[in-house]
């Protein structure tokens, strides 16, 4: 049958995939549902296609560290000597202040200025000699643009101009004064636009470098500003940013910005990343750019260099797309190999399953060839093998049903002379009963209804209530018909009658009571049976006064069933009690015996609370 369902869903596939190219993914999936060979080839395609992602990710992962690691390298020995040549120029600045500062004539000029009431002529001549001194020192600096001369009061004395910047506003002087209040004779720096008649915009980005003065005694006598263009550092920091794809940022001593060659946008977000932290990586108009950092000691100043890394991701994405077709390259290869691999490896299993298919439809003489030595002719040998055993056992389990068929034949034509004497009994006691013979009615009655208990299935269940009424009836027919007079005490409460448990548990306990505890006793004897609830069980005790049992006895009712007598039946009725507990219940659930010599015996059984009838 499910051949020909395969048969008709290969029809319907290829009627459909003619006529609907929108099938073809059902039709791949139906066959990746029923071929194996199939599956084989998609999972080691996945797998080997997982691999190579897996591989090229690490390798490409490795490669943009390596990458990194080596343009960080060098970008940071270019930064790292950018920064060194930075330091000449800043000491060449520092010598020309110096050589100002120190100057006898200069200092002389400073301070007379406070007082301009001297002789024009003598004033005059100074200032020619300063202002020839000064411009000497900016023709050996020339990225020095402006130099100012202020004295104690913060009035000009004397500028010397080579260009056309303005002379710094109030606001350039109080930033400069501002930052001379801690220091002493050294230079501080500063960044400020001054005006420009000459450039386009009427403003000019300058550098600014203030000093106070002071003579050989220490003792200030006035304030030199020197103004210098932006490329006394633009020149310098020129090969960090060649082609447009470096960032730079330099800061002054007192973490102020001195040169940045980005817009104010990108200026301002780098500066706050400064204050939170030195930044590795900072995304700036859609690039990321790899930073690093060097700080100029003593003189404080601080070179923040970024790379573009643009160059390095355009480069990963190249080799992202050659790694792509190389994965598709080697996917196609393997899955190529893969299928000309299997058609040798898995033509036992394409045996193998020819001989299962026959062997579902009933032909168990199947067999199939085995053609190597490894595990797929294992399997081939062990389905020969299976399928001779099945076929052994279905003609073993075909008599075994013929036997029991007979057998069952003869159990049921063996209950119908017990069934016959049951409806006999019956007779017997509406007989006697009429003939006014009552105790031999209720005698008939007792064994009646005893016949029709045994009667029943052994595999259904019976009533506390009802167990304990075959009780009476057993006793009833040995104090009648044997034994004479025995004091028997029944104690169960009305709300236990009704809880169910196996059949014929108690009656061979109580039969070894009359066998054998009292067998030579002739008055006096008790017997007690007694039901309770107790730790969540039904508790059952049967108790006698009768003879007991020495010890050996006793363990071999415990322990040594076997080691009993063959001549012994003591243990028969007992063992068939515990050992159907034992297979039906099982652990907590036991029956316990204990005995005293001369004094009687008791014995406990322990079963569950069962309030459903069961089948065992």
């Amino acid at each position: 049958m499910m051949k020909g369902v395969t048969i008709g869903l290969h029809h319907r596939f290829g009627e459909g995939a003619r006529l609907n190219p929108i099938s073809w993914p059902g039709r791949i999936a139906g066959e990746m549902k029923g071929s194996f060979k199939l599956k084989l080839i998609v999972l080691l395609s996945c797998m080997v296609t997982l691999a190579f992602a897996l591989a090229g990710w690490l390798v490409y992962r490795l490669n943009v560290q390596l990458m990194e690691d080596e343009i960080s390298k060098q970008f940071s020995i270019a930064n790292e000597q950018a920064l060194a040549r930075l330091e000449l120029t800043f000491q060449e600045v520092s010598r020309v202040s110096q050589s100002i500062i120190l100057n006898p004539s200069i200092e002389l000029f400073v301070t007379e200025s406070l007082d301009p009431g001297g002789d024009l002529y003598t004033q005059y001549k100074n200032r020619k000699y300063v202002e020839e001194q000064l411009i000497t020192l900016q023709v050996d600096t020339p990225s020095i643009r402006s130099i100012f001369l202020f004295n104690e009061n913060g009035d000009l004395a004397i500028r010397s101009q080579n260009g056309a910047s303005g002379e710094p506003g109030p606001e350039e002087m109080a930033m400069l004064m501002g930052k001379l209040e801690s220091h002493r004779g050294n230079l501080v720096w500063g960044r400020t636009s001054l005006p420009s008649a000459v450039d386009p915009g009427g403003g000019r980005t300058v550098l600014i470098a203030a000093r106070r003065m002071l003579n050989d005694k220490l003792i200030p006598y006035g304030t030199m500003v020197v103004v210098m263009e932006e490329r006394l550092v633009s020149k310098i920091l020129r090969d960090l940013t060649e082609n447009g794809n470096g960032k730079v940022l330099l800061l002054e001593p007192l973490e102020g910005l001195l040169y940045a060659n980005m817009n104010q946008e990108e200026t301002e977000q780098l500066m706050r990343l400064i204050e939170a932290g030195d930044p590795e990586y900072v995304k700036m108009s859609g690039v990321t750019y790899l930073f690093v950092r060097h700080r100029l000691e003593p003189a404080g100043f601080t070179l923040y260099g970024g790379v573009s890394l643009e160059e390095i991701q355009r480069k990963n994405k190249d080799i992202i797309h050659i790694f792509v077709i190389a994965g598709i390259g080697v996917v196609l290869l393997s899955a190529l190999l893969i299928t000309i691999s299997t058609r040798t490896l898995l033509k036992p299993l394409a045996d193998l399953l020819r001989g299962l298919r026959k062997l579902r439809s009933g032909d168990f003489s199947a067999r199939i060839s085995v053609r190597s030595g490894d595990e797929l002719g294992f399997i081939g040998e062990s389905f020969n093998s299976m399928a001779e055993q099945v076929s052994t056992l279905i003609n073993k389990v075909y008599l075994a049903q013929i036997s029991q068929r007979e057998s069952e034949l003869k159990a049921i034509q063996a209950q119908l002379n017990p069934h016959y004497l049951h409806n006999l009994f019956n007779e017997l006691y509406w007989k006697l009963y009429n003939d006014d013979q009552a105790e031999a009615a209720l005698l008939i009655n007792a064994i009646s209804e005893m016949l029709k208990y045994s009667l029943k299935s052994v595999k259904t269940d019976t009533t506390l209530g009802e167990e304990l009424q075959q009780i009476r009836n057993y006793i009833k027919i040995q104090t009648e018909l044997f034994t004479g007079e025995i004091e028997t005490i029944i104690q169960a409460e009305e709300s236990l009658l009704g809880l169910r448990m196996m059949r014929c548990l108690l009656l061979p306990v109580v039969e070894n009571v009359f066998v054998h505890a009292f067998r030579n006793m002739d008055e006096d004897r008790v017997l007690r049976v007694k039901a309770a609830l107790r730790d969540g069980a039904l508790h059952i005790e049967v108790a006698d006064n009768g003879c007991g049992m020495d010890d050996s006895t006793l363990y071999a009712l415990r322990e040594a069933k076997d080691a009993l007598p063959e001549n012994n039946k003591t243990g028969i009725g007992f063992n068939s009690v515990l050992r159907r507990i034992e297979l039906v219940y099982g652990a907590p659930y036991e029956v316990e015996i204990s005995s005293v010599k001369g004094k009687g015996t008791t014995v406990h059984i322990r079963l569950p609370i069962q309030t459903m009838p069961q089948e065992y």
